[in-house]
């Protein structure tokens, strides 16, 4: 059974020491990787089952502070060195399906004003401006502070991420107000009708370019 990314980050620090899991919570929150992985207590504890359950990390003692609860110390099993670089390695290789909010909304904007849609994208690019800016200082002050910039890539990563999205968006406001972008949805001329049909085997057919060409008109004139 594969382990997501929060299964990695828990064998990631595992590598380092054995800890319970309130300290990878600690870990995390110190170097602020709770802003690539989502993380809370009732996963990180369902996490760290699953992770036991696959013989990947192991209990090695119980502990307890005061009335404190119990508090189990994990360690990584040797199984779970292997399964980790492995793991590592497809996650860093493989491009993998992103399933944004951002994106789905962007396939339907033309169902709003166009006036709207160039405020709303100029919104989102300043939104991503001041998240570049609170993020560019969390990083300075980390590494001022000590963290050696290998362990920071991922936040440079989410950096270059926003501002190449808020230039995006800036360009894409830029040109549906211009005009450059054409404001109409839907399949294009003649040849594009019988793509749209989906069927290879009846492009020629009168039925299926009249069947389309019916709905790209609807469409068209819906979004106008």
């Amino acid at each position: 059974m594969e382990f997501g990314s929060l299964g990695l980050a828990v064998m990631a620090f595992l590598h380092e020491s054995p800890m319970h899991p309130y300290e990878v919570v600690g870990h995390m929150r110190r170097r602020h990787l709770d802003q690539h992985i989502k993380l809370n207590f009732g996963s990180l504890y369902h996490t760290f089952d699953k992770l036991e359950r696959q013989g990947l990390v192991e209990a090695r003692e119980v502990n307890r502070e005061g009335r404190r609860p119990e508090r189990t110390v994990y360690r990584l099993a040797p199984d779970g060195r292997r399964r980790f670089a492995e793991r590592l390695v497809r996650m860093l290789r493989q491009p993998e399906a992103v399933y944004s909010e951002f994106e789905a909304a962007l396939a339907f904007l033309y169902r709003l004003p166009k006036e709207q849609v160039v405020d709303i994208l100029r919104q989102r690019a300043d939104a991503l401006d001041a998240e570049w800016g609170e993020t560019g200082a969390q990083l300075k002050w980390l590494t001022d502070n000590g963290l050696s910039r290998l362990s920071v890539v991922e936040m440079e990563f989410g950096q270059d991420r926003r501002q190449s999205q808020a230039g995006w968006c800036r360009r894409l406001a830029a040109e549906i107000e211009s005009g450059e972008l054409e404001w109409s949805a839907g399949w294009k001329g003649a040849a594009s009708l019988a793509v749209a049909a989906g069927d290879p085997q009846r492009q020629g057919t009168d039925r299926d370019a009249m069947t389309v060409g019916a709905q790209v008109q609807v469409l068209e004139v819906e979004t106008r």
